[in-house]
């Protein structure tokens, strides 16, 4: 009988330690979902804030392209302006270069006409 008791003693231990092995590894898979649970919710957060920092990237050069058409269009306005003011500046000082001349010349022919009478 002692055959028995030693194959019966030998199943007991093979059965407990047969659970135990299987309530670990149902621990350890737990522990595991836990784990990819977590990574999953760490990639989700992490791909919102790509997203979100690839959009404001876009926005922005958006913006520096708006910036530079519109630098763009104001030089060139700003360069005609400068143009006309000085085509104006011009005009401006050939009449009065020219109005001065006529009085100098009036002055000249005031004062002899005077001498003359």
């Amino acid at each position: 009988m002692p055959v028995n008791r030693f194959v019966l003693v030998a199943s007991a231990l093979v059965v407990l330690g047969g659970c135990s092995t299987h309530s670990r590894l149902d621990a350890e898979r737990q522990g595991w979902a836990v784990q990819r649970r977590g990574l999953e919710d760490q990639l989700d957060r992490l791909e919102e804030r790509l997203l979100a920092d690839q959009a404001r990237v876009r926005f922005w050069q958006r913006m520096r392209e708006r910036h530079e058409n519109v630098s763009a269009v104001a030089c060139e306005n700003l360069g005609r302006h400068a143009e006309g003011i000085a085509t104006f500046q011009e005009n401006q000082r050939q009449k009065r270069d020219a109005l001065a001349k006529k009085n100098r010349v009036a002055t000249r022919l005031g004062g002899t006409a005077d001498a003359a009478r």
